[in-house]
């Protein structure tokens, strides 16, 4: 169900994970189960997945295809939009990376993973929309539920376009965000069976979850043979995420012999990764592993990744059935907020997270 494309062509990219040629394809029809004996089994076959790869797709996840095709009619809608629209909810006027981020928005290296190359635009070939938790967007809450303490600056309200230029727009894009978001809470009871750890215990720290959702635009290559990544190598921050992708291939996942392996389109599936914050908590049992997007298929290509953590207060600290004499702990203990708010200040040209017209010395 996938291929080796090629060769990773930066020598300084730091390879990780393990050896591996195919993505492994996990039906979610026990995710449910009565049965807990069903939902272990799912949980091993899930475990197996992100120890020895850190990607899997999902079928039967429980998302509608309708609402999956809503949802990226949507996205085109707001694409088509003349610039001047999309930039007046560009992510620049927002505290909390929240908003449209311009074709080469982005960047293009990695720093962490790999150097920049110096004869390519330092910005990625994608344009992107992106929103966070909102309560609107959460079928457990209601009118009297109130957003906890911010204390990363990564909580508060969305950008949103005009409803008269994209009639529906918003009701779409937060119905398949909140089905998104059950399925995701949904598997991290199965994440926390996989991991040796009763069934709800990250139930208390999923209350008001670290999200991110993006749509995302990739426009084809315009010069073949001078290829600009849609997105960079890269690892995810939070602990998983889950990918819609649409008919074009490109996304890519490095293996540890430097071989990108294609993760094409299935129909009726979705796509698993592993992020860094599970990463850390199973003391890099699970996968972060290195993945890029790179459309060479002349073609435009959308996609909507659902980037899914816990709460941004929540302390991530490496399990203690995950160490060892042999294996201590590794990394120290820190604020899921922290992380994802230092990583995302990191990945945009011109903005670390500051509204525009301010600065951080304000």
């Amino acid at each position: 169900m996938s291929s080796t494309v090629t060769t990773a062509s930066q020598p300084s990219l730091h390879l990780q994970g393990v050896d591996f040629k195919t993505i492994p394809i996990i039906d979610l029809s026990k995710l449910h189960s009565s049965n807990v004996e069903e939902r272990r089994e799912l949980a091993r076959e899930i475990d197996q997945a992100c120890t020895k790869v850190g990607f899997f797709y999902i079928k039967n996840h429980g998302i509608s295809e309708e609402l999956i095709k809503k949802t990226y009619e949507a996205a085109h809608r707001f694409f088509d939009l003349a610039e001047g629209e999309k930039m007046k909810v560009y992510l620049g006027n927002s505290k909390n990376f929240r908003g449209y981020s311009p074709l080469y928005g982005e960047r293009s290296s990695n720093p962490d993973l790999e150097e920049a190359a110096l004869d390519k635009p330092p910005g990625a070939l994608s344009e992107a929309f992106d929103i966070g938790y909102e309560l609107s967007g959460d079928l457990r809450k209601g009118p009297g539920d109130q957003l906890p303490r911010d204390d990363f600056g990564l909580l508060g309200e969305n950008q949103w376009p005009e409803e008269s230029l994209i009639p529906g727009f918003r009701v779409t894009y937060l119905r398949y965000f909140a089905e998104a978001l059950e399925l995701a809470r949904a598997l991290m009871r199965i994440f926390a069976l996989a991991l040796g750890q009763k069934e709800d215990f990250f139930d208390p720290m999923v209350r008001f979850p670290g999200v991110t959702s993006r749509m995302l635009h990739y426009p084809p290559q315009p010069v073949q043979g001078q290829e600009i990544p849609g997105l960079a190598a890269h690892t995810d921050y939070e602990c998983f995420t889950i990918l819609a992708q649409d008919s074009v291939p490109a996304l890519q996942v490095l293996n540890n012999r430097g071989e990108w392996v294609l993760a094409p389109p299935i129909p009726g599936t979705l796509i698993v990764n592993i992020s860094d914050t599970f990463s850390f908590w199973s003391n890099k049992r699970f996968k972060s592993t290195i993945h890029r997007v790179a459309n060479l298929s002349g073609e435009e290509r959308y996609s909507i990744p659902f980037f899914f953590g816990v709460d941004y207060n929540s302390t991530i600290s490496v399990l203690e059935n995950q160490v060892s004499e042999d294996n201590p702990p590794c990394k120290e203990p820190f604020k899921a907020g922290e992380y994802v708010r230092w990583k995302l200040s990191k990945a945009y040209i011109g903005y670390g997270g500051e509204p525009a017209g301010k600065s951080s010395d304000a």
